[in-house]
């Protein structure tokens, strides 16, 4: 009887995100995106990621011939697998061919705007795309998305201001988890765990398809700073696993690296990052900790993403000028903001050494098949 009720509840939810979709009711659909299941299925995705993502709101750049990034890219997307679904084929050919056509995206993204920089991840966020919408040219538009208005502070020339961002992670977590955040204070963890999340939104954690699209759903209705509230309600909802860890700094790194991997609640942490967005928004988690650059894609996100319409295409330098550079160029973390971060989180000096070593692990963990 119960089985029957839920089949009822979710065909009942399918059609009323068709029907949302239909006729493109963009409120209803970002509430259906971001709440119980999501989006359900793959089907409904590849029709409702265009309208949410603001598909054709922004007008082509045109292309460059080659981008400097392309050879890191040639090394990354070789090693770049499929995630676990029975709807995927993972034969060789089936992967060869998703590689090739991953590599052609990334790619194209780079060279539309060739001063954003490829970080190592960008693929992976990217494929879950890939695999949704089955052909490059969708996958395309909605890369082009993500790398401009979610992603962006990642495209920079450096990680630098992705890190202000998991310093805020620090501070969330201090006001929410203040037992967790003690035990990674005394052990002098910094948030590096976390990365990955950030900057794949769990595609390099997470193998589970349904997952990941799941996570996919809420955040492309999200602003870009609530990957970092994702990640907070995560570890929070973790919080009895974390404090039962071996005091030890690498037993409880690699413990909270393995989080997503042992997570099935997603639904659960996705809700609860979202009234801690509503609790604590950017604004003020910044005030609490550090403030991220003026141009940052969290403190124009609002500014601009509001400005996109498909029916009136813009081009991208008209919602933030770039002067073929990126926006964050000429912004380097003042010298109050680190003085804040560092007091909010009290780290030592030696984190830029924790932080080197946890980049160079990232950069092994990614180059593994």
């Amino acid at each position: 009887m119960e089985n029957r009720r839920r089949r009822r509840k979710s065909v009942s939810r399918v059609a009323q995100i068709s029907q949302a979709i239909k006729g493109r009711d963009l409120a209803t659909l970002k509430h259906l995106a971001r709440t119980g299941a999501g989006l359900e299925t793959t089907r409904l995705r590849r029709r409702a990621w265009p309208l949410l993502l603001n598909f054709r709101s922004l007008v082509d750049p045109g292309t460059t011939l080659l981008h400097p990034d392309e050879a890191q890219v040639d090394l990354d997307v070789p090693r770049t697998g499929l995630p676990k679904s029975r709807e995927i084929r993972c034969t060789e050919h089936a992967v060869q061919r998703r590689q090739k056509q991953l590599r052609s995206v990334v790619v194209s993204v780079l060279c539309s705007y060739p001063w954003l920089s490829y970080y190592q991840g960008f693929h992976e966020l990217t494929m879950p795309f890939l695999c949704v919408f089955g052909s490059e040219k969708p996958t395309q538009e909605a890369m082009r998305m993500m790398a401009l208005f979610f992603v962006r502070d990642a495209m920079s020339s450096s990680l630098d201001h992705v890190m202000q961002q998991l310093q805020l992670l620090y501070v969330l977590l201090k006001a929410i988890a203040p037992k967790v955040h003690t035990v990674l204070e005394e052990l002098q963890v910094p948030p590096f765990f976390a990365i990955s999340w950030v900057l794949t939104w769990f595609a390099h954690d997470v193998d589970e398809f349904a997952s990941i699209c799941r996570i996919y759903d809420f955040l492309v209705v999200s602003p870009p700073m609530q990957i970092v509230y994702v990640a907070a309600a995560l570890v929070k909802h973790s919080e009895s696993e974390i404090l039962a860890m071996e005091r030890d700094f690498a037993m409880v790194h690699t413990g909270l690296t393995k989080l997503p991997q042992q997570t099935r609640e997603w639904d659960s942490v996705l809700e609860d990052s979202w009234y801690l967005q509503s609790e604590y928004p950017a604004t003020k988690l910044q005030q609490m900790g550090c403030m991220l650059a003026r141009r940052s894609a969290v403190n124009t996100f609002e500014a601009t993403w509001t400005r996109l319409d498909p029916a009136r295409p813009l081009p991208f330098t008209a919602l933030v000028a770039t002067k073929a550079v990126h926006p964050l160029a000429e912004t380097t973390p003042t010298k109050s903001a680190t003085k804040n971060a560092t007091n909010a989180a009290q780290w030592p000096l030696v984190i830029a050494t924790v932080a080197s070593a946890t980049m160079i692990m990232y950069a092994y963990l990614l180059a593994q098949p």
